[in-house]
């Protein structure tokens, strides 16, 4: 009967885990979760900068062809000289809007703005002056420093 007694306590004794084993998983799990955290780094403020590259693509090609289908410069589809100088949402959707019936196309989307919250800047330039009608029109984000990945594209000249 002690031997069987003695094999209950070595029996009950290897249940578990001990404390170093603990630490090894805790040590190998914090590593991984190290390794997560550093491959996504970074990984949202990418996926913006792409949104806004094609939200601003998209903008252009529907202003380039908004023009022709108009024939007007930027100026004449919009009715502003600057969306952008004007500062309320309320322009800079009217815009959007003309813009988008223009070119046949729905622009909806963009009236929420850049991915990070702000609308995108839309100065039409282009015919702005008697002086100097051949002025590029601008289009591209707010605080474009801050987004170095962030592409401002070039519109092409209309009447010029």
């Amino acid at each position: 009967m002690g031997e069987r007694k003695n094999k209950k306590q070595a029996y009950s004794t290897k249940l578990g885990f001990t404390i170093v084993e603990l630490l090894i998983v805790i040590v190998v799990i914090g590593i991984l979760a190290a390794i997560t955290i550093v491959a996504f780094n970074g990984v949202q403020e990418r996926a913006r900068i792409q949104k806004a590259n094609s939200d601003l693509n998209t903008l252009v090609k529907a202003i380039q062809v908004g023009r022709l289908n108009a024939d007007k410069t930027l100026m004449g589809i919009t009715g502003s000289g600057c969306t952008n100088c004007a500062g309320t949402q309320a322009m800079y959707d009217l815009a959007l809007d003309r813009i988008g019936a223009a070119a046949n196309t729905n622009l909806s989307s963009l009236k929420a703005g850049d991915p990070w919250g702000n609308r995108y800047v839309l100065d039409e330039n282009e015919g702005e002056q008697v002086a100097n009608p051949c002025r590029q029109d601008v289009l591209n984000v707010t605080n474009i420093a801050a987004h170095p990945g962030v592409i401002v594209p070039s519109i092409p000249y209309y009447n010029c």
